[in-house]
């Protein structure tokens, strides 16, 4: 595809935030027309990518995000980062998310928040053979995780439903942080570095000609720039078929609820939980609230009406809730006499394997993708950043990036992870 043709260029304004001990202090408006690397999206891939970029001596990197930075999953996460996954290299990505933000505050002199209050594991007797082989993958990969007893899972989460004959993993490792705090902070580092962000910047055009990115069109002015990477999450998808590049990743529609401990109990969730009695994972939300939400592989339905990514309801049905609050009286029988606190739904760039696709585009020049993330980008986001940037300047995927290559649907090559069956 070539972009249209063009008169003078105009250049794009763009605030900057500059941080100050005691926050955000100035704006400073300057003018932009080229860059050595464009990013269009403003969530944490964006934000991880370009800082790797700037490590890498890129002088000149821009993100064009059309809505505020970090307005779309990444503000809408878990926030939670476990190591305990049937992968080596899956789990290898949540390790290096683990060590980014437990290391943010120190090495970027930007508080953070983290909060490492562990993660267990809930299985069933029937899946203890799969579940071992998660541990024991996890361990290669440098994550520590502990086999435990029903006595000590009750001791970890106190009103923990813990049967005997269950399986338990711990990970004391396992951490989560609030993911709009969390985006902020890596935006501001990202700026201290010398990233130029433009929010309100919609793309409208990917200029490509003679098979070569050359920049992008947008309502403001063109940016000129010969490597661009599409971190833009469900809406890359169509982005990319209008170049002609064909990625097997539909939006679908994830609901979480924040839960209210009742009043009587003195009961808290003290860790990060998954259990597969009910499906459901869990993390602590302040002193008596809990964040919950579904594993969606189980809604997910490919004869499903499609999902626009601009118009859906942004908050869980009743159903959904219901169906939570049920759910989760099994993991913790505190909870049943819990309340909603308040809910929320967010669209999921969901690929056959739940995994990324994260790669460059063949027969277009400069052009890179990191899409398809199914709702895990933001653990995975400083372990994707450090090789999309490599990839970036070298034209060359690092080894283990290559496992996320767009070619493994073709090749039937689907990537098997979930740290419990199906």
């Amino acid at each position: 595809m070539v972009g249209k043709s063009r008169g003078a260029t105009t250049a794009v304004p763009w605030v900057r935030m500059e941080w100050r001990s005691s926050g955000p202090a100035q704006c400073e408006v300057d003018m932009i027309d080229k860059a050595d690397v464009i990013i269009v999206g403003g969530g944490v891939t964006a934000l991880s990518t370009a800082l790797c970029l700037k490590q890498l001596g890129v002088e000149r990197v821009t993100i064009l995000e059309r809505h505020a930075v970090g307005a779309g999953q990444s503000g809408r996460a878990a926030g939670v980062i476990r190591g305990t996954v049937q992968h080596p290299v899956v789990a290898a990505t949540q390790l290096a998310g683990q060590a980014f933000f437990t290391d943010f505050a120190s090495s970027t002199g930007i508080p953070l928040d983290v909060h490492r209050v562990g993660y267990l594991l809930i299985a069933q007797s029937h899946e203890r053979e799969y579940v071992e082989q998660t541990a024991a993958v996890a361990r290669q990969s440098g994550c520590v995780v502990h086999a435990i007893d029903a006595a000590e899972a009750a001791t970890r989460q106190p009103g923990l439903s813990a049967p005997q004959e269950g399986i338990y993993l711990y990970e004391p490792g396992a951490l989560y942080v609030d993911p709009m705090p969390a985006v902020h902070a890596m935006m501001l580092a990202a700026v201290d570095a010398g990233v130029t962000i433009v929010e309100g910047c919609e793309v409208e055009t990917i200029r490509v000609q003679r098979e070569r990115v050359v920049g992008v069109d947008t309502a403001t002015g063109p940016i000129d720039g010969g490597r661009l990477l599409l971190a833009t999450s469900v809406w890359g998808q169509p982005q990319l078929a209008a170049l002609g590049v064909d990625l097997p990743v539909r939006p679908h529609i994830a609901q979480m609820a924040f839960f209210q401990v009742p009043p009587a109990s003195s009961s808290r969730l003290e860790t990060i939980l998954f259990d597969t009695r009910a499906n459901l994972y869990m993390r602590p939300e302040h002193d008596r609230q809990l964040f919950v939400g579904r594993k969606e592989s189980e809604y997910l339905d490919p004869d499903d009406a499609p999902v626009n990514p601009d118009d859906y309801r942004q908050t869980a049905t009743y159903g959904a809730v219901r169906e939570m609050a049920r759910r989760l009286a099994i993991s913790l029988p505190f909870m049943q006499r819990g309340f909603v606190h308040r809910t929320y739904a967010c669209t999921y760039d969901v690929t056959p394997d739940e995994m990324p696709v994260l790669d460059r585009a063949a027969g277009i020049e400069g052009l890179f993708f990191a899409v398809g993330f199914s709702g895990g980008g933001f653990s995975t986001s400083p372990w994707v950043g450090k090789r999309m940037a490599a990839l970036i300047m070298s034209g060359t995927p690092p080894d283990d990036l290559r496992l996320f290559s767009l070619g493994r649907f073709a090749a039937d090559a689907l990537i098997e992870w979930s740290n419990t069956p199906a």
